[in-house]
């Protein structure tokens, strides 16, 4: 009786013991996704019902938002000696990156690398324009991996709503970095980000046999680009970067791991083109969403299929799940 009294006044005066909280981790998944018909052209229209997405082969229930997901976009550009003669070309498309690639709804941030990594404009502040025109060329290391980890700490801090992009533009190397390229590619993956590459080429070598062409990218009457265009081109190009190991070169390793594709430019007008392809690419994409299996760490495969006889779907292989 004497401890049913004490139980009694403390809950009375809020003091009853409190089981332990259990907190258990939730993770989003997000997954941009590209939709093909057999002949190459882009299917739009889906509905969440046309999608059946399965997480280390187990169906999931799935959202799909059907507004235009806004993006936030860390571009790391490459700044030595062996780019600069390209820096020009650079420094006049800040303007094609706010119209093009983000969008009115769209956020970018700027990250400069070479011996160093620098952010030279943050995502709350200036403009792109002016942070290309900041770009100096100087040096022998590309320190390309440090500055895609920088990429994805900031991007880390925007919210989970939005679409996360970084965007490489140099040439498809590392040199001088202290992290390996594992660690980026399974931190971009951790935080559901989709990484593209713009590559020049390598000092002395060759473009690429692979390299995207252009040529399904019709410019609008406004300098714009028509909602229109059919993307069957890309569709070459993302089944070359799921094939990371004939490449084995980081940015084909990254793309495929993500989700992402990559381009190649060597003149300013291809460096427009391929802007505006990735742009055209990241507001084409259906975004589906589900919650993780939290009790289940290390990597996750992603299979998703489609309702429509003969179409493929473009989309991230996978995503590392921590355990806490």
């Amino acid at each position: 009786m004497k401890r049913l009294a004490l139980l009694l006044t403390a809950s009375i005066f809020g003091q009853m013991p409190q089981a332990p909280t259990i907190r258990v981790p939730v993770r989003l998944v997000t997954l941009p996704t590209l939709v093909f018909s057999r002949h190459g052209r882009l299917i739009t229209g889906l509905q969440r019902g046309d999608f059946h997405v399965f997480d280390n082969g187990r169906p999931q229930l799935v959202t799909m938002d059907s507004t235009s997901t806004p993006v936030s976009v860390v571009l790391a550009i490459q700044a030595n000696q062996d780019v600069r003669t390209y820096v020009p070309f650079i420094e006049r498309v800040g303007n094609a990156v706010d119209t093009l690639l983000t969008g009115e709804s769209g956020e970018t941030a700027v990250i400069m690398y070479g011996e160093g990594v620098a952010v030279v404009k943050p995502f709350a502040k200036g403009d792109v324009q002016s942070a290309f025109k900041n770009l100096v060329a100087d040096g022998a290391k590309a320190r390309m991996i440090d500055a895609g980890l920088r990429a994805v700490s900031l991007l880390r801090e925007r919210p989970l709503w939005r679409s996360r992009v970084l965007l490489f533009i140099g040439q498809p190397l590392d040199i001088g970095s202290e992290s390996p390229l594992s660690a980026l590619k399974e931190q971009a993956e951790r935080e559901n980000v989709a990484v593209y590459a713009l590559a020049l080429p390598e000092f002395g070598k060759a473009l690429a046999s692979d390299t995207f062409s252009l040529q399904g990218v019709s410019r609008g009457e406004k300098g714009g680009f028509k909602g229109g265009v059919d993307l069957g081109n890309l569709v070459a190009v993302l089944r070359h970067s799921s094939a990371a190991e004939r490449h084995a070169d980081p940015f084909s390793i990254l793309t495929a791991a993500t989700g992402g594709t990559e381009l190649h430019f060597r003149k300013q007008k291809e460096l427009e083109d391929a802007i505006a392809t990735v742009g055209l690419e990241l507001r084409s994409a259906y975004l589906l969403t589900y919650y993780a299996d939290s009790t289940e760490s290390g990597y996750h495969t992603v299979k998703i299929e489609v309702d429509k006889p003969g179409a493929k779907t473009i989309s991230r292989p996978g995503y590392w799940l921590s355990a806490n």
